[in-house]
């Protein structure tokens, strides 16, 4: 028998039981709201049970493309759920890294790896396509910096219309699909940023289970980051995660990020030339 590609494996019961519930706990506002996910099925599924579960189009025995089909049907026009590469992993650039990046995660090593050896990993290896450990974060900041924009964009159109989008708390919402080490990645770059790479792994022994192993958040865990416009400008923030402050993002923290896999990137040209000449 063939297996499906891993894109193509839904979400399991228990995780649309989940998402589901997450929902209806937490109702989204449909008219204001957009859902995107990773391509692999079970991301976009998450999101969109997530987003749409309070208004009674989606069930949590519906398969993707019903669910999806259920909650545009009800559109004039475009999609509510998108899929996004940034929110995406990829540790197939190499067999070397592949091997050694799915075998951590599995002996529940996969975070130390990612922070530890992932970067060095894919310059010795050449590796310019899977997602180590800064890569996975600049692609993640780089979804915040896009959504720091359309911030902007939102509150000059509630400043033109004020009562337009008042029911709605002035608010635009986004849910974001995506799978273990991804929110990780980002959280503990920007920790290293402001506290230090000893910030970074002490995150990683708050993840740790009984029997010591690190996966990742809990599903429906992941992180929530609040884009603010204000008097004062716009903040971005990290919600309290796992007992830890808030943290405040700027939009140079991000571009430094991205910076970070831009300089990974460099470093594997230079050396690729190195070895032609």
């Amino acid at each position: 028998m063939v297996e499906k590609p891993d894109t193509d494996i839904e979400l399991k019961e228990s995780g649309r039981v989940a998402a589901f519930e997450r929902g209806l706990k937490e109702p989204a506002h449909l008219e204001v709201s957009w859902a995107a996910g990773s391509n692999r099925i079970r991301a976009l599924h998450t999101a969109l049970l997530r987003m749409a579960a309070g208004t009674g189009s989606v069930t949590a025995e519906m398969s993707y493309a019903e669910a999806k089909a259920s909650v545009e049907a009800e559109m004039k026009y475009g999609e509510k759920v998108v899929s996004m590469p940034e929110l995406n992993f990829n540790f197939s650039g190499s067999k070397a890294f592949e091997a050694e990046a799915m075998g951590s995660y599995k002996a529940g090593r996969g975070l130390e790896y990612l922070l530890r050896d992932s970067d060095r990993r894919v310059v010795e290896l050449g590796d310019k396509d899977s997602f180590s450990y800064s890569r996975v974060a600049a692609n993640y900041a780089s979804l915040i910096s896009r959504e720091m924009q359309v911030g902007n964009n939102f509150n000059k159109l509630v400043k033109q219309k004020p009562d337009k989008y008042a029911e709605f708390d002035n608010k635009l919402e986004r849910y974001f699909g995506t799978h273990q080490t991804v929110p990780e990645c980002f959280y503990m770059k920007v920790l290293e940023k402001f506290q230090g790479r000893a910030a970074a792994e002490k995150f990683i022994d708050k993840l740790r289970d009984k029997d010591g192993k690190v996966f990742g958040f809990d599903f429906q865990e992941g992180i929530d980051i609040i884009v603010t416009n204000g008097a004062n400008g716009q903040s971005i923030v990290i919600k309290n995660m796992r007992g830890l402050p808030d943290v405040a993002l700027t939009p140079e923290l991000l571009a430094d990020i991205i910076r970070d896999a831009e300089r990974l990137d460099k470093t594997i040209d230079k050396d690729s030339k190195a070895i032609n000449d």
